[in-house]
């Protein structure tokens, strides 16, 4: 096993392009990712039986034993964001097969405080809208979650949506009307008339 940090050969040195390191990826994009790990988990990321900084390292872990496999196709964030939407979701499955099996309520909902917010108010109702959301979205598909995810709280564009989903950019439109449909059918059901 190579160490942290260590230059791993890719196809493209070949073609006079930069090796990349493991080390130097960690450092420019580990925020960026450590982000996209709240997003995707939800609130309670970071609390509870799972840290964001668990799935932080168990993303990195990934990208460490796959970085040889890297062809450069697509930006290296599209990449390091498709890793982590697959690392999130395996650990959300297993999260959700441990609290069946054991039966374990949910850990509350912990409250990430931005500078500048308004008050305990705006707080609490941010943390609502947020628990709401995350509600409906959990009952949805991997798929509809994802997508959902990435387009509308990750505002990424459907060509990038693409590359990490792995369909065409068409079938991109097509499944997001999907889902909007599904997720606003699920809120209504729980919740009443959607705004």
């Amino acid at each position: 096993m190579e160490r942290l940090g260590a230059a791993v050969s890719l196809a493209a040195e070949l073609d006079g392009k930069p090796v990349l390191e493991l080390e130097a990826i960690y450092r420019e994009h580990s925020a960026a990712v450590s982000k996209w790990v709240r997003r995707i988990w939800g609130p309670g990321a970071t609390g509870g039986s799972v840290d964001a900084e668990d799935l932080l390292q168990e993303v990195f872990l990934v990208v460490q034993r796959r970085l040889g496999t890297f062809r450069a196709e697509a930006a290296l964030t599209t990449w390091l964001y498709g890793i982590t939407v697959l690392v999130v979701n395996g650990r959300r499955k297993k999260e959700r097969w441990r609290r069946f099996l054991w039966r374990r309520a949910e850990p509350e909902l912990q409250l990430e405080h931005e500078p500048g917010a308004p008050g305990a108010q705006a707080d609490f109702e941010r943390a609502e809208t947020s628990r709401l959301v995350y509600s409906v979205l959990d009952g949805l598909s991997e798929r509809d979650r994802t997508l959902l995810i990435l387009f509308e709280l990750e505002r990424l564009p459907g060509a990038e949506i693409s590359q990490i989903v792995g369909v065409s950019e068409a079938n991109v439109w097509v499944a997001l009307t999907r889902a909007r449909a599904r997720f606003k059918k699920a809120f209504e059901h729980r919740y009443g008339a959607f705004d």
